[in-house]
């Protein structure tokens, strides 16, 4: 039986390590730390959203590593899943810009899916993979895209997890924010599009996700000879309400953010 007390302590240290204590940062020069976690932007530097957002606990990471039979296997399925995320952006960002990308295999059910939904729904892109700046809070983030939805326009970020977690509403807040400072728009909504890939056993309602190369059963029975069906894609949208409240908490996570990083930062002219 795996120690999972002990991966949990052993994960969490190498995040701190990785990522830094006290404000000493795991790089070996300022420029290190600036292209990690920001943008130059008009011969400004700012802090990138996700790095911000990044300061946030994620017990479900820390879970992840202890399944894992070592910390290199986790940080192998974790880069292999980011390299499948990407795709799948590319090609939806593609499809959004009235392209007809070749669609690989490994996510066409995927990406079957996200055309099903363009069928279904009267989706404008405004705009796709833009830069943003809040010059007023001082940070800024890619837009995956700015779009009008059935006659709503707002942030959609698309995310390829297993759910929709709470941490993407702080993220899409500071998206939002900065769109308001820069441009005026009577309202603004955020949409988290989640598009995924499983399935389904035939004997019990269990589900099998693979992702990164990593196999995680879900639901259905313990001893349920499992029969797999062929790999069925997965749509969701996810309308979030009001940003303002998700938008304090990333101001808060700013701040631990710049008291974790006080030592790079105070290079920052």
């Amino acid at each position: 039986m795996k120690n999972y007390a002990t991966f949990y302590l052993l994960s969490k240290l190498f995040l701190l390590f990785k990522f830094g204590y006290n404000g000493w940062m795991y790089y070996s020069t300022f420029e290190d730390f600036k292209n990690a976690c920001g943008y130059t932007i008009d011969g400004l530097w700012y802090p990138r959203v996700t790095s911000i957002v990044g300061m946030k606990a994620k017990p479900g990471l820390y879970k992840f590593y202890a399944e894992q039979e070592s910390f290199e296997a986790g940080e192998a399925i974790k880069a292999k899943s980011a390299e499948e995320g990407t795709l799948i952006h590319e090609v939806v960002e593609a499809i959004l810009q009235g392209e007809k990308p070749v669609v690989p295999e490994t996510i066409r059910p995927a990406i079957e899916a996200f055309y099903k939904f363009l069928e279904s729904n009267r989706v404008k892109p405004l705009k796709i993979e833009e830069r943003l700046v809040s010059k007023n809070h001082r940070y800024s983030g890619t837009l995956d895209v700015l779009a009008e939805i059935n006659d709503k326009v707002g942030v959609l970020d698309i995310k390829t997890s297993y759910s929709i977690f709470r941490d993407y509403g702080i993220q899409t807040s500071a998206y939002v924010e900065a769109i308001h400072e820069a441009e005026v728009f009577p309202y603004l909504t955020r949409w988290i599009l989640r598009l995924d890939q499983y399935q389904k056993c035939a004997n019990c309602s269990a589900i099998l996700r693979t992702k990164g190369g990593n196999l995680k059963i879900r639901k259905g029975g313990l001893n349920c000879q499992h029969q797999w069906s062929e790999v069925i894609g997965e749509l969701e949208l996810k309308e979030l309400p009001d940003y303002k409240h998700d938008f304090q908490a990333f101001l808060a996570c700013k701040t631990l953010w710049e008291w974790e990083n006080s030592f790079w930062l105070s290079r920052v002219r």
